[in-house]
């Protein structure tokens, strides 16, 4: 769980995903854990709209691995991007396009996945900065083992950053 890494270093961890079951499973973890004061997962999508997340702002919000299961990077951009305070930043993490811009998803999975060649650091930085981004960063990392192994390839993953200007007083 890459929350559970982030946990030491924050106040508190809130988790979103429209499957139940993966919700459920964060939760559970996070109490055996001993971490259920400080860390939860709730369901639903996210539309950055008035009353979600009970008016929620954060100063990081990370969305890891999920950006290729969703069929629009620009909407939930604009989405994570409303919940960050002034002066916060979104974090992506997710598979970065190959070279030759080969097919990255098995056939087995790709029902599930609209964006099956990854992404390019061009098309990123374009959607962090069309949703009000700035300070635009992008690294590029080896995937873990275990997803080597149930791609089938090496693939490389990316970490993106933005940040949401200040308000100007």
């Amino acid at each position: 769980m890459v929350s559970q890494a982030l946990r030491p270093y924050v106040k508190r961890v809130v988790g979103v995903d429209i499957s139940q079951g993966s919700v459920d499973l964060y939760n559970k973890q996070a109490a055996d854990q001993g971490f259920a004061s400080q860390m939860k997962a709730v369901v639903g999508p996210l539309k950055g709209e008035p009353g979600e997340l009970d008016g929620a702002k954060f100063d990081v919000v990370m969305c890891c691995a999920a950006y290729h299961h969703i069929s629009s990077i620009e909407e939930i951009t604009r989405a994570l991007v409303y919940f960050l305070k002034p002066g916060g930043s979104l974090l992506v993490t997710d598979f970065k396009a190959a070279p030759d811009g080969r097919v990255l998803v098995p056939e087995t999975h790709q029902h599930l996945v609209p964006h099956k060649h990854g992404f390019s650091e061009e098309t990123v930085r374009k959607t962090f900065e069309d949703a009000g981004l700035t300070d635009f960063g992008f690294s590029s990392m080896p995937v873990p083992e275990f997803l080597k192994k149930m791609f089938g390839q090496d693939l490389q993953w990316f970490l993106a950053r933005g940040v949401k200007p200040a308000e100007k007083a």
